[in-house]
């Protein structure tokens, strides 16, 4: 059996916010200066649970924190992208995502997008009396583009793996971020996948650079982009590049 396969990224890619970052704004984002000391000492799941410990020690309360992100703002034609390659366009749709899988849970919920999920891949978090406690989704050291607690590329490259054990073939696989940390995975797609990066966001950049042959990595060697690359600035814009393979639809920005 074949399909294809849609991996996103949620914040800054199918959320227009940090889910993250956007709860410090229940304590003013007033982050004690020893907690915000521990991204660079410790990691991304260590400075997130300060920053939730921070929210329980200034008595903000569980429904706050769900009720902030069940209403943050979906990119424009995000929902739609979702909904029309998973039901009408032969795509399985997973999200890799640093945030944690309690916000991604909660926000597909409310957005009545959670049939339309396969999968999430992110870090455990659940709240234990009043205090959300998270936990890193793995521990890494082989992939030196990645956070330590989660490789996106890793994580989808065993996916398809797991799915070709059960007879599942991926013809294409699509990838949508923004960010750094979708670098790593766009790397790793075939010549006939897809790379969907957001305008004037971070991995455009490192798309480019390497489509130019200008990106070489902290070890001295060069990397390149093999896919093929959309840039968009809304949903819309990838369903539009989708289609346009067929001659379906207008010209959207590629590299």
């Amino acid at each position: 059996m074949t399909r294809n396969l849609a991996v996103f990224d949620f914040d800054h890619t199918i959320v227009n916010d940090n889910s993250d970052t956007a709860v410090m704004k229940l304590v003013d984002n007033k982050i004690p200066k020893e907690i915000k000391m521990l991204h660079r000492s410790d990691g991304w799941t260590a400075y997130m649970q300060g920053v939730f410990k921070t929210l329980h020690e200034n008595n903000v309360q569980e429904d706050a924190i769900n009720n902030l992100i069940r209403n943050l703002p979906a990119v424009q034609g995000m929902p739609e992208l979702i909904k029309e390659i998973n039901e009408n366009l032969n795509f399985d749709v997973i999200i890799i995502s640093d945030s944690n899988h309690h916000f991604i849970d909660l926000w597909l919920e409310e957005n009545n997008l959670k049939s339309n999920i396969l999968k999430v891949f992110s870090n455990p978090a659940k709240f234990e009396d009043g205090l959300l406690k998270i936990r890193m989704y793995h521990l890494q050291d082989h992939c030196k583009l990645s956070t330590k607690n989660l490789c996106k590329g890793q994580i989808m490259e065993d996916f398809v793996a797991d799915q070709r054990l059960n007879d599942l073939i991926y013809d294409m696989i699509v990838y949508i971020g923004d960010g750094i940390n979708d670098f790593c995975p766009i790397l790793r797609l075939r010549g006939n996948d897809l790379a969907c990066v957001r305008d004037k966001y971070k991995c455009v950049d490192l798309v480019k650079k390497s489509k130019d042959g200008r990106y070489v990595d902290d070890d001295g060697i060069s990397r390149t982009v093999k896919s093929n690359v959309c840039i968009w600035q809304n949903g819309y814009d990838i369903i539009d590049f989708i289609k346009q393979q067929n001659g379906q639809c207008k010209k959207v920005q590629v590299l």
